[in-house]
């Protein structure tokens, strides 16, 4: 055994403990509940949901095992038998359904995160045939976070690839569709891969496991640039895959081996022009596994690949020159500053990166997979952790439908290490990355999934073959196969029964005010033509306000965040009353900017971000403003009457002009809007309702 297979095999061994060990570590109270972790489960309900299932599997396996066993062998022969064409079409099916299902019943088929919605946006503009379209002169009527407004162009800071996308369904009047189809191809890649690896067997799970996985179709329902990097990465594994082979050296001289390396590095391409960090962080995984097949033959196959990558990544630089004016200045960095890259320092939001930070981000995100991946009572990679920690990817086995149910392979145990080397390097390279969230799941391993679930399905094969026949006395000389069949089937019940409709229901039931469809409601109330104003909380008015001034995106940010509001509106007043420019506002703006002890948090008008500093009056105007969004009473209502701005963007035609306009109601600058469309009679949205403006 060479030192290189040995420091393999030891870092799979790490990463099968790191598997197992960070469901039962206490992140939310070693870094003090961090942002984005409300989901990720304790040690202590890890340890109740093991201990339930293992004793309903172990009374099951001990007082009726051949009901466990013909259970098992009766869906071991669902999965052999169907030929293999029928078994894909089914699970295709199934999971057609479900996105489908999951599209209109729990995400209204509209995009529920602003960062879906300027994409959305921009594929509108894509839609047009033009990269931007003009700025609007009245910005703070549209201002919406992630979209860039600079030297008299209008365009969403994102990579270009989704939104291009996107714009397919807006021509074709669905973009809610694009998802849904990139994700029924993206499985078709996913499963095939693992078949062509490990064979039918493992590609036969794997297909179950994606219908069972809810992260993959909640995910993959959605309109997040995710889904579409997570079909890039798919058709460039799955074509890396046939280039590679499953022997010890492909055939790197012959055309179709050529062909494949092409195909693969153009597929990474895609991916970097939808997000560029995950497909960095995976082409550099594979990268040496490349260069080491390429190396006995000639160098111009590896330099195929690149040339394929390069090709279609050239397209982001192109896209750059025609917004932001610079290629090698994306729209992130012309919005946010420098404070927007990687490394460790001060967030466009003011708060502080650190390598701390960084690992404390991937750790939770590691175990909200664990949650989120399959919604079960247990760690859904604790069998992978088995698998990579007993050191069973050594053996050069692989999954087949004939025989014994596996086959001798050699390249087996080189792909344990190529996927997981790619899976693990995505949560590597985001531990540079300042921002994380928690938004359907941990989003940004995402894109793992096409390398983690072959493995997932291998490890269940295995860790059934090897747990087979033992009989330990301890347990009553129950037979490990037919337990852990028993605790894998009480945790896929319990999933089915509870933790998937649960989730189903959460994403159902929450962000009702993202899921209006304003342009139906309406024309349902007989409203054609108008310019409309949506009522928005003052907060909404004042960072939109303050972007209309001119202020940053980065300073406006950090001073709704670090300013006593009150104090906010008075700057702003003043400098939209005497014309301030930007460099002035920003200057002012910063010295507005308290400690997190200075202010407090007052739910006077319904919005918990709301700021004061306790010991300071509320002037006149603050309390003016207070009062119109609770509608002129004393005492705050139950539900407030004002809503979100930014779900409603993409109802308009990017030029602004149409039938149907909708904006950010200002209160009484909402005339000068009113005097660029004379023509439109003027409404106020508010409360479900449209009040007609005199």
């Amino acid at each position: 055994m060479t030192r290189v297979t040995e420091a393999g095999d030891l870092a799979k061994r790490v990463a099968g403990w790191l598997f197992l060990v960070v469901p039962f570590m206490p992140l939310r109270l070693l870094f003090d509940d961090p942002p984005g972790s409300s989901g990720l489960p304790g040690p202590g309900e890890w340890m109740l949901g093991l201990l339930v299932c293992a004793g309903v599997a172990w009374l099951a396996s001990r007082r009726f095992p051949l009901a466990v066993e013909r259970s098992a062998d009766a869906l071991a022969g669902v999965l052999r038998f169907p030929p293999f064409p029928a078994f894909l079409l089914a699970v295709l099916a199934a999971l057609a359904a479900l996105l489908t299902a999951t599209s209109l019943a729990a995400f209204s088929r509209r995009p529920l995160l602003v960062d879906t919605i300027a994409q959305l946006f921009q594929a509108k503009i894509f839609a047009g045939g033009v990269a931007w379209v003009p700025a609007p002169e009245l910005g703070a009527f549209f201002a919406t976070q992630h979209m860039v407004s600079d030297a008299g162009r209008w365009y969403a800071q994102y990579p270009p690839g989704h939104p291009a996308a996107l714009a397919i369904g807006v021509w074709a009047g669905a973009p809610w569709l694009v998802p849904i189809l990139f994700s029924l191809l993206s499985a078709w890649l996913v499963i095939d891969t693992a078949r062509h690896i490990f064979g039918e067997a493992v590609g036969r799970v794997t297909a179950v496991l994606l219908v069972l996985a809810p992260f993959f179709w909640f995910m993959g329902a959605s309109h997040m640039n995710h889904v579409s990097s997570h079909l890039h990465i798919s058709l460039f594994l799955w074509c890396f895959a046939r280039w590679a082979g499953t022997g010890p050296r492909p055939r790197v001289g012959d055309a179709a081996p050529r062909g494949w390396i092409l195909a693969a590095g153009l597929a990474l391409g895609a991916a970097f022009v939808t997000r560029p960090l995950t497909a960095l962080a995976v082409g550099g995984a594979l990268a040496l596994p490349a260069l080491r097949l390429a190396a006995p033959c000639r160098w111009s196959t590896a330099l195929l690949g690149a040339g394929g990558f390069l090709g279609v990544a050239s397209l982001y630089p192109i896209f750059n020159a025609a917004t932001t004016g610079d290629p090698l200045t994306p729209g992130y960095l012309r919005l946010w500053g420098e404070s927007h890259g990687l490394g460790f320092h001060l967030s466009p939001w003011g708060e502080l990166h650190t390598p701390l930070a960084g690992l404390r981000n991937e750790l939770i995100d590691l175990g909200l997979l664990q949650a989120f991946l399959f919604e079960g009572p247990i760690p859904a990679l604790a069998p992978l952790g088995i698998f990579l920690a007993a050191g069973w990817s050594s053996v050069a086995r692989s999954g087949t439908c004939s025989g014994a149910g596996v086959r001798a392979n050699p390249s087996i145990a080189r792909w344990d290490g190529r996927l997981l080397g790619a899976f693990l390097a995505i949560p590597a390279a985001h531990f540079f990355y300042w921002h994380r969230d928690a938004f359907l799941g941990p989003r940004f391993l995402y894109e793992g999934l096409p390398f983690l679930l072959p493995l997932l399905a291998r490890s269940l094969l295995e860790l059934l073959r090897h747990l087979s026949g033992r009989r330990p006395a301890w347990l009553g000389s129950v037979d490990l196969g037919t337990l852990t069949t028993a605790l894998i089937g009480a945790a896929f019940l319990y999933s089915l029964a509870f933790g998937i409709p649960q989730r189903f229901r959460t994403y159902a039931t929450n962000l009702g005010s993202l899921k209006r469809d304003l342009t139906a409601e309406a024309r349902q109330a007989g409203i054609e033509r108008g310019l409309i104003f949506v009522k928005v909380s003052w907060g909404n008015r004042l960072i939109a306000r303050a972007r209309g001034a001119g202020a940053s995106a980065s300073i406006a940010e950090r001073a709704y965040r670090r300013s006593d509001h009150c104090e906010l509106e008075l700057v702003l007043r003043e400098a939209e009353t005497e014309g301030w420019n930007g460099a002035r506002l920003d200057r002012t703006l910063v010295s507005l900017f308290r400690s997190a002890d200075e202010l407090a948090g007052f739910r006077l008008n319904g919005d918990p971000t709301l700021r004061f500093a306790p010991e300071r009056p509320l002037a006149e105007v603050c309390v003016h403003e207070l009062l119109y969004d609770r509608d002129g009473r004393d005492v705050m209502p139950a539900t407030p009457s004002y809503t979100n701005y930014s779900p409603h963007l993409p109802a308009n035609a990017p030029d602004l002009e149409g039938p149907l306009i909708f904006a950010r109601d200002l209160r009484d600058q909402n005339r000068r809007l009113r005097a660029r469309y004379p023509d439109l009679p003027a409404y106020l949205y508010r409360d479900g309702t449209f009040v007609r403006l005199p």
